[in-house]
């Protein structure tokens, strides 16, 4: 098994220098980095460069423009190594807090996605995007909706796998692997398309289907609590 990290950056350099450190605590798992920038400010730029050349990125594109998340999420899988196996969407204002937290995600993972990150209701369960992991052949056949950004993207695509068999399951408690920031990057997904999707209309995409949920301790122990 080998796991290709797609990673997006957008400004925020701060934070794309704290995950990409943290990441290298990294243990029993390989896996390779793959750095989409989204036309971030020369800060930014000159730290995801730097981090290419000390090797702790292995595949970076420097985009032009802010192709987004879903965008520059497709743009990253298609630079995935022939022999990554899985990927996993990882944010850039990401604190790795343990060296086992990927080899945790993945023990539990079952044929589909699992994600450190669970939306509770709002307005169904669902799980967040910030650190997903999929197996790469159900990314690669459904694929981020560029036509609906950030969390619909990521709605979207499970719905799809829901639908067709596959497990969706998240980690409601996960502090003790790793911490997510959020909202580091600012505001350039505003007036991106599909952002206006209704309530009464996600509810509709799930069409009765619904998501594990898993409760993670630090000390590295699982158990579903909800379904």
């Amino acid at each position: 098994m080998k796991i290709a990290i797609l990673m997006l950056t957008h400004n925020a350099p701060r934070y794309v220098m704290k995950t990409l450190r943290t990441l290298r605590m990294t243990e029993g798992v390989d896996y390779e980095v793959i750095c989409v920038d989204n036309a971030s400010r020369w800060q930014t730029r000159m730290v995801v460069m730097g981090a290419y050349w000390l090797g702790l990125v292995g595949r970076l594109c420097m985009s032009k423009v802010n192709t987004l998340f879903a965008g520059g999420n497709n743009l990253a899988a298609k630079l995935a190594s022939d022999d990554a196996t899985h990927f996993l969407l990882l944010n850039s204002d990401i604190e790795i807090r343990r060296k086992d937290w990927l080899a945790t995600l993945i023990s539990h993972h079952r044929r589909g996605m699992t994600s450190f990150g669970v939306v509770m209701g709002n307005p169904i369960n669902r799980a967040d995007g910030y650190c997903l992991l999929l197996d790469r052949d159900i990314y690669e056949r459904y694929k981020l909706d560029e036509n609906h950004q950030w969390w619909w993207a990521i709605t979207k695509l499970q719905v799809h796998a829901l639908r067709d068999g596959f497990a969706v399951q998240g980690f409601r408690e996960h502090e003790g692997f790793l911490h997510h920031f959020g909202g580091r990057s600012g505001s350039g997904f505003i007036g991106a398309k599909g952002m206006d999707v209704q309530t009464e209309e996600v509810i509709t995409w799930f069409k009765g289907n619904s998501i594990t949920i898993l409760d993670g301790s630090t000390s590295g122990s699982i158990r579903k609590i909800l379904r």
